[in-house]
């Protein structure tokens, strides 16, 4: 029986840490103030904050704040190349830059050692960072949010080489940790496949059940269909704008607002202007404060994925919509992890990938049903209660860190 270690010095290490408010960065901070408010002295190694326009945040441009202490996390970040381009090379020209700033960050700070070392995947080359950080009588927690090898190859990101490259550095980083946490059992399955043997542990994205407050829904018929994010590939936003399309010749009523930034949104204002989409608006994410307003301007969201990348990523956003108590439609295949969890909680609907047909029809009929909306809504809301509340999901990731 494997016995539990307390904690009482870590390091995290991620590209992606507060002030940046969506991706990855708020879950990040969220795991560094859990440890820090059990006494843990928890130490951030990461970037000047950049998600998700590929910009450095003007007040951290200078250098001023790269160290920081927010909320008892030491917080260091180092400057690497930042692109703000689609392309997997600049993005991974970006994380070696990463590996290689971080490193020397590293072997400049004579108290690095720690009791465990957490790092975070979207970036393979994070985690390889962390493993060199590591010394003996170190755990390292490698936290996966997305498998990127799998997400490039589906989306036709790189070439094939490339992706293999990935694969065999995944492969290779993921096995020399103690402990891998994955957001699904398709992911799971997924890294099985390519030949990650290190244990594995499926721990489901949290959401905020405390500060999120479900506001009443509007009586009637539906009127806006939201979608609230990252406006980037992994998405498959063309799917809004084919079914803003339907919407405009069957349901002009229906109005498809786009609030959220990223490397996609030139693309995406672009082609409202070439559709002309007029029932269609493009707006900037609101502030965090403002999460629970924002939310419940949606009658309905909408969730769209690309399915290529489906298997490789679980978008967080539905957890936050459910904590709204608002339906939601995803465009989702049987079998991945957005159908399983429809089929689990019934609080959204599930319609096939890139049927625009199939996609406007879920929206009508849920535009048309007002009980309806409101029974998937309450659905939604009890099983994050019970299941993805953020201090009962932490208390799990923070135990399992322990016995590592």
């Amino acid at each position: 029986m494997t016995s539990s270690r307390p904690i009482a010095d870590a390091v995290f290490v991620t590209q992606y840490y507060r002030p940046e408010t969506i991706g990855s960065a708020p879950y990040c901070g969220d795991i560094a103030e859990a440890l820090a408010r059990r006494g843990v002295r928890v130490r951030v190694l990461t970037t000047r904050p950049h998600y998700p326009d590929g910009i450095v945040s003007p007040p951290y441009r200078g250098g001023a704040l790269d160290r920081q202490s927010i909320e008892g996390v030491e917080v260091r970040r180092v400057p690497t190349l930042i692109s703000a381009g689609p392309s997997t090379l600049r993005r991974m020209a970006g994380e070696a830059s990463f590996l290689l700033r971080g490193a020397v960050s590293a072997l400049a700070d004579r108290s690095r050692r720690a009791d465990v070392v957490i790092s975070l995947c979207p970036s393979i080359l994070t985690v390889v960072l962390a493993n060199r950080l590591c010394r003996q009588g170190m755990r390292h927690v490698a936290v996966v949010h997305d498998i990127q090898s799998g997400i490039a190859e589906g989306l036709g990101m790189t070439q094939g080489r490339v992706v293999r490259m990935l694969r065999s550095i995944e492969r290779t980083a993921l096995n020399a940790c103690d402990l891998v946490v994955v957001l699904s059992d398709n992911m799971r399955r997924r890294l099985r496949d390519c030949g990650v043997t290190s244990r594995i542990l499926i721990v489901p994205i949290w959401t905020d059940t405390e500060a999120i407050r479900p506001l009443p829904a509007p009586a009637g018929p539906a009127r806006i269909a939201l979608y609230s994010g990252n406006l980037g590939r992994k998405q498959g936003l063309m799917q809004l704008l084919d079914l803003a399309e339907e919407l405009r010749d069957r349901r002009a009523d229906i109005k498809v607002v786009l609030r959220g930034r990223g490397n996609q949104a030139d693309v995406i204002a672009r082609a409202l202007v070439a559709r002309a989409l007029d029932n269609v608006s493009l707006s900037d994410l609101m502030a965090r404060e403002r999460l629970s307003e924002g939310l419940a301007e949606g009658d309905i969201h909408l969730v769209p994925q690309d399915p290529a990348a489906a298997d490789f990523a679980v978008p967080s956003k539905i957890y936050t919509i459910m904590a709204a108590a608002r339906p939601f439609v995803a465009t989702a295949r049987p079998g991945s992890t957005l159908w399983r969890l429809h089929e689990k909680c019934g609080g959204f609907l599930c319609v096939p990938p890139n049927d625009r047909g199939r996609f406007a029809d879920a929206v009508m009929s849920l535009a048309e049903d007002e009980g309806r909306r409101r029974d998937m809504g309450r659905r939604g809301l009890d099983y994050v209660t019970a299941h993805c509340s953020k201090d009962k999901v932490l208390s799990r990731l923070i135990a399992a860190m322990e016995v590592a």
